[in-house]
């Protein structure tokens, strides 16, 4: 800006008396600073904010204050840099109309409060104006000119005249001397005295507690409030009651919210008490910078306070006026009479008013007592100016008591919404040790983050937020709900993949945020968080690619900058967030990190004993132990998971449920007494033969998630090999009969960008990952001109070895030539243990054609033995198309025989499978056999003949494969 610069003048709609001008015009990158306006022999000071969304050319200012300084829209004006301004201690304000002077009474703590968001500058006799709420603006005259800071103090001037005799809120704390005054010494004692006997403010956090403290303190009546003792002070403890009037400070936010609260001067009874008796009823550490008051559960169905809401108290004193007379007003569905309802109000009242108690009433309050009336009830105090008192058994002597009872038809209960809670937590089991464990952690720090800012404010700009991962369906949502439950500070959820893709996420925190600050100390989920920004932005186009950078950087920004607020944020894991939000460098977005471990056999069982209640047992016969089978058959699985495991349970029972031989069926079926269902349970059922090779599989796949407390990691990796044609591709395709899920990936469509670049393996886990034909996936390194292969090859060792999360679970992979891997993929750790799937013998194959022999109809003719011994060097896959061979011949002929085309069955017969065996033959002659064998072996480390070393040299010069 240097000596000056010429611009006009704009409105903006921004609620505060700052300039906002173009960044061009700051000389040292200021953020703010003090300029002077020149505008038709008018010299104006004004803090300006120096804001890009400011045109170049123009200085914004909002509508009214542009008002109240003279200055209209489109004017030209002359700004230059103004320094000489001293920092004010104490700002003495005033204002030119009574309404306003009245207003500034009433809200002298709102703006003490928030005029450092909206003023920074402050001109003598130049107005300027403050919103305490979105409707109410206030407009004040400074008395002084200088800049306001953290520590400066606003003094408001009380008109003495009009308001010294009508106040009830001032006390004569002073001692009064007996001095006879002229009418200036009486004008000027009056000037003086609001000044001097200014009653004790206090601004308190509401924190409702769910008990009345009935067992701690002996309360008589409702309008009671606990306030720690420290608060208070040592001069009102002598008190044998303490009086104070209540006021809610609003919110600034528009919401659509009819039930909110707007207390006026309620009157309380406040009790002091100490940290024992704090910690008991509120259930948190007593913090001398979080000032908290309690409001028990009897008060709080009267005025339904929200819990965070700020309260300004004002101590009134120790005494009421005493009232003329009393009115009350009943609403009960029961018929009553006055004088029954009067009699019991006057003998509550004195069997409650021992010792020098007295009972606490309120003008035109709505309340429940049931030892005065079954409904409703609420009184009408007269003369009408007095808006409480305090009774006792002498006050029915100079006071007159009526009643007036009325049908509830005629009231409109209040609504209470004395729960904010989304859900209902009862549905959470909490007796699983890891979850329980893991909120209690999480709650923990975010107390501790809570304690240390308020402690040490301004000490450290590095904020304690929390982050919870955990793969889809492990339970994220539920923990945020139990902590949330647990939590006795205000909390709000913002469920983060409801705004994914708008283009006002920025706008939607930040309101979010400024509703917890306005509760603060308080705590803001942020569920799901990594799905407002994209993580990986490959392939975009540049402009998307810094729109989410930009999207990035203002979210870091708001969630690093919320003074009050914790915020606990959930994700899929560390690499689902953008790289800006999970950086450490300059200032992190969270220091914990918390991931959800799986739950293993105990912590299922408790799970299932819990998802299991009593509505199920009554309708479903549920043993003693199908709770450890179903928890063993959902071993890996996530919480969703097992929900979906038990829903099916439920749904395939109740279907039995139908059947009237049945009316109470068991959830977990036996399959041992059905012969026709164990088949489906069997997983090798449809792998003939082939028993070395299933009981490997069994020992490396199974029995680290059968017995987990034995194998310290779930993930192993097997290599099936063998000639074409052996089973490996069936034996990998019999996994699929499993609960878990199969990824069955092919060698070359891997290579596919799209396939590769996901982590489906990571999304769908627990899960078998099954790779076929994987020589052509991970061949030898340096054999590729174009360097595609070695970077899939890398890409799989770096899984492998966990240096990108690793693979969390089996791995089986399946190839014909071994000898074309990268060894680095077969080294312990990754691929280790080697399985060889050898061409059957006569059993083998016996097995095999009796296993295929279930799908085809045989004649009584068809020898499987003799077969099997005349198919030498026949794989799996030959037997299967000798079958299929021998079935179509038999169709083909009874088409032929037939004469109207139809048939019933195929039966196939022996001269079929004699006439099959004569067209068929094996896929691999002797040769290959024995070239294979060769490679086999040397794979192996095994030495060769004489001739196969013949046979191998002889087909590597073919240079072929024949897989």
């Amino acid at each position: 800006m240097l000596g000056g610069v010429r611009l006009k003048v704009s409105f903006t709609h921004e609620r505060s008396c700052f300039a906002y001008i173009s960044p061009k015009y700051s000389s040292n990158n200021e953020q703010s600073q003090c300029i002077q306006v020149l505008y038709k022999e008018k010299q104006l000071l004004l803090w300006v904010v120096f804001n890009t969304n400011t045109p170049e050319g123009y200085i914004s200012c909002n509508p009214l204050h542009c008002k109240l300084l003279g200055l209209e829209e489109g004017a030209e004006v002359f700004v230059s840099p103004y320094g000489d301004v001293k920092v004010l201690d104490e700002l003495y304000i005033d204002t030119d109309s009574p309404d306003d002077q009245e207003i500034l009474e009433h809200n002298a703590d709102v703006l003490q409060l928030r005029i450092l968001d909206q003023v920074r500058l402050v001109v003598a006799n130049q107005k300027s104006v403050v919103w305490v709420s979105t409707s109410l603006p206030i407009i004040f005259v400074p008395k002084q000119t200088g800049l306001l800071v953290n520590h400066s103090r606003i003094v408001v001037k009380i008109d003495a005249f009009n308001n010294f005799h009508a106040r009830r809120d001032t006390m004569d704390t002073l001692p009064q001397e007996n001095k006879k005054y002229t009418n200036i010494g009486v004008i000027n004692q009056g000037l003086l005295r609001p000044y001097l006997n200014v009653p004790k403010k206090l601004v308190l956090r509401a924190l409702p507690i769910y008990s009345d403290a009935k067992n701690i303190k002996n309360l008589i009546h409702p309008y009671t409030v606990f306030i720690h003792e420290d608060l208070i002070g040592d001069s009102y403890k002598e008190w044998t009651v303490i009086l104070a009037t209540m006021q809610n400070i609003p919110s600034i936010i528009q919401n659509d919210n009819d039930n909110e609260v707007n207390l006026i001067d309620l009157c309380v009874e406040i009790v002091p008490v100490d940290n024992v008796v704090f910690r008991s009823l509120s259930h948190e550490v007593y913090n001398r910078n979080i000032p908290t008051v309690l409001i028990p559960k009897s008060l709080n169905t009267i005025i339904n306070i929200e819990n965070g809401t700020k309260i300004i108290f004002t101590i009134v004193g120790d005494s009421a006026e005493q009232p003329d007379h009393i009115d009350i007003i009943t609403y009960s569905d029961k018929p009553q009479s006055e004088m029954e309802v009067i009699e019991r109000f006057k003998k509550c009242v004195v069997e409650n008013t021992h010792y020098g108690k007295k009972f606490l009433i309120n003008d035109d309050m709505v309340k429940q007592n049931t030892h005065i009336s079954n409904g409703f009830l609420k009184f009408k105090l007269k003369p009408e100016k007095l808006k409480y008192t305090m009774l006792n058994s002498e006050s029915f002597r100079h006071c007159s008591v009526s009643a007036k009872c009325l049908k509830d038809t005629d009231f409109e209960a209040p609504k209470l919404t004395l729960t904010t809670l989304e859900y209902d937590d009862r549905n959470y089991c909490r007796s699983i040790k890891c979850m329980q464990g893991l909120v209690e952690n999480v709650l923990d720090h975010v107390y501790f983050e809570i304690h240390r800012e308020a402690s040490f404010r301004g000490a450290s700009d590095i904020k304690s937020n929390v982050l919870v991962t955990g793969l889809s369906g492990r339970g994220k949502t539920s923990i945020c709900h139990m902590v949330q439950k647990d939590l006795t500070l205000w909390s709000h959820i913002l469920h983060c993949r409801s705004l994914k893709g708008r283009k006002d996420i920025p706008e939607v925190l930040a309101k979010a945020i400024l509703m917890c600050q306005e509760h603060s100390p308080s705590v803001l989920i942020c569920d799901d968080v990594d799905a407002l920004v994209l993580p990986n932005v490959e392939g975009a186009s540049p402009q998307d690619i810094a729109y989410y950078q930009r999207l990035a950087v203002s979210i870091k920004q708001l969630l690093q900058s919320c003074t009050g607020v914790c915020v606990l944020m959930t994700s899929l894991s560390m690499k689902s967030l953008h790289p800006v939000l999970r950086e450490f460098g300059g200032k992190p977005l969270f220091t914990a990190h918390f991931d959800i471990p799986m739950l293993d056999q105990d912590e299922r069982s408790e799970l299932f004993k819990h998802l299991l209640n009593n509505k199920i047992r009554e309708a479903f016969t549920v043993e003693d132990d199908d709770v450890i089978k179903m928890a063993m058959d959902t071993a890996g699985s996530s919480v969703r998971d097992i929900l979906d495991y038990l829903n099916k349970k439920i749904f395939k029972a109740v279907k039995k449920k139908t059947r009237p031989e049945t009316p109470r069926p068991r959830l977990v079926e036996d399959i041992t007494k059905d012969s026709s269902r164990a088949k489906d349970f069997d997983i090798w059922g449809p792998l003939g033969g082939m028993d070395d090779v299933k009981q490997q599989l069994t020992e490396c796949l199974f029995w680290p998630m059968m017995y987990p407390a034995l194998f310290p990691s779930a993930r192993c990796g097997v290599l099936l090999y063998g000639p074409p044609g052996a089973g490996k591709s069936h034996a990998g395709s019999c996994l699929a009969r499993l609960p878990h899920a199969l990824l069955a990936v092919k060698g070359p469509e891997l290579l596919s960008k799209v396939i590769y670049s996901s982590s489906r393996a990571d999304m769908q886990h627990p899960c078998i990952l099954f790779f076929d034909e994987f020589d052509s996936l991970a061949p030898r390194r340096g054999h590729d001109s174009t360097g595609v292969t070695d970077r899939v090859v890398n890409q799989l060792l770096a899984r492998l070895d966990g240096a990108e999360g690793g693979a969390r679970g089996p791995v089986l992979v399946a190839t014909s030539r071994p000898d074309l891997l990268d060894p680095a993929l077969l080294r312990p750790g990754r691929i280790d243990r080697h399985v060889y799937c050898a061409l059957p013998d006569a059993n083998g194959r016996y097995e095999v054609l009796k296993t295929l022999s279930q799908e085809v109809t045989l004649n009584s003719d068809v020898d499987l033995r003799s077969l099997a011994e005349r198919t030498e060097g026949f794989s799996p896959a030959d037997l299967k198309s000798l079958l299929v061979t021998a079935q179509l011949g038999r169709l083909e002929s009874q088409l032929v025989n037939s004469d109207n085309g139809r048939m019933e069955s195929i039966v196939v017969s022996a001269e079929d499978m004699e006439s099959a065996l004569a067209e068929t033959k094996p896929s691999l002659s002797p040769e290959q056999r024995a070239f294979y064998d060769a490679i086999y072996k040397r794979f192996r480390g095994e030495p060769l003949s004489s001739d196969q070393n013949a046979i191998a040299k002889q087909m590597f010069k073919q240079r072929v494969t024949l897989a």
